[in-house]
């Protein structure tokens, strides 16, 4: 059909205007920012100039399983607005390593970060569960020692403080001493559950060394403690960040800003020193700036620059939690990395 004169070509106008507005409000309505089925955590909310050209920042909440410096991506990326800047309104909840899995479970978060190994020992045991994202491949922690102990190869015969059995710091000294070429069941291990546990040990003779994450042990100083070795040279995903397999189904969208949020997080962190370390001294309120110096560089060797979450490493993860719970670790891991559908 053919239209003729202004009037006409109005109305067409105005019917276009009203049928895209119409597929808009369809669109929101349905969940294309934040699905549902993430919980309590997870509604979708329109504001005025969030970016990404959607006009919609979804709420999410983060939970992180440490203390310090090391989620320092997180922290800058809420402190310093970069979340925002990719259309995520985040929410940062600390909780304790054995709260992370279930906190995404219950849908009280939406992404984790913690050890790879939590997350692939709650996979072998049927939890549906994804990796969407590492921050950090390698150990982040320092061999302190008191004196007697000048080497890694002085700890044979000699006992150090470890948090708990099955933890970072407990595969942290396997893994140094095998650097070393020294067999673990030569040197003792203490598990003592927190650093400031371990600290009065280290202060108290208990112990001969520890592992500890910077600046926790700045203090042993003061007592002739020092740092032997670090371990930042050693592969470990530490900051993995894992969704529940139906959060990551329901809003691919939502993870893939994440991740994107993410790459900018750590490049900041590298060209930002000193809001780094204001971001990190907000995040934990017993820090202060000598130790927030100490931390900031011990860790930008820690640090990955691409977020990617790195298939051998998350390969390795399975391979620990399999050993320990007696069981074969799968031969393919990718099932268990996000992918961003393709586009079209």
């Amino acid at each position: 059909m053919q239209f003729h004169g202004t009037h006409a070509r109005r109305r067409i106008l105005s019917v276009a205007i009203c049928a895209a507005f119409v597929t808009a409000i369809a669109a929101c309505s349905s969940g294309g920012g934040a699905s549902s089925s993430a919980g309590t955590g997870s509604a979708a909310s329109v504001s005025a100039g969030s970016s990404g050209g959607s006009g919609t920042t979804t709420n999410l909440t983060v939970a992180y399983a440490a203390t310090g410096a090391g989620f320092s991506d997180l922290y800058v990326g809420v402190a310093d607005g970069i979340f925002q800047k990719y259309g995520l309104n985040v929410k940062l909840v600390q909780v304790t390593p054995a709260n992370l899995i279930p906190a995404l479970l219950s849908g009280s978060a939406q992404i984790g970060g913690g050890v790879a190994d939590g997350a692939a020992a709650a996979i072998l045991k049927g939890e549906k569960l994804e990796y969407v994202a590492l921050s950090e491949g390698t150990y982040n922690l320092q061999l302190w020692a008191n004196k007697g102990v000048s080497s890694v190869q002085d700890l044979v015969g000699k006992t150090v403080a470890l948090t708990t059995q099955g933890s970072e710091t407990d595969f942290a000294l396997t893994a140094l001493l095998q650097s070393y070429g020294i067999s673990p069941d030569k040197v003792n291990r203490k598990y003592l559950v927190t650093a400031p546990q371990m600290l009065s040990a280290m202060h108290s003779g208990a112990v001969d060394a520890g592992l500890f994450q910077p600046p926790q042990a700045q203090s042993l100083t003061e007592s002739g403690g020092k740092v032997v070795d670090s371990l930042s040279n050693l592969p470990y995903a530490v900051g993995a960040y894992s969704t529940s397999a139906s959060y990551a189904a329901a809003n691919p969208g939502v993870i893939a800003k994440f991740v994107a949020a993410e790459k900018a997080n750590l490049a900041y962190l590298r060209s930002n020193p000193s809001q780094t370390m204001d971001a990190i001294q907000q995040y934990n309120s017993t820090s202060n700036a000598t130790g927030n110096k100490i931390a900031y560089s011990f860790f930008l060797h820690v640090w990955k620059k691409d977020p990617t979450a790195t298939p051998a490493l998350i390969k390795a993860a399975f391979t620990r939690a399999a050993q320990n719970a007696k069981t074969a670790a799968p031969s393919d891991v990718s099932q268990y990395i996000f992918s961003a559908p393709a586009a079209g």
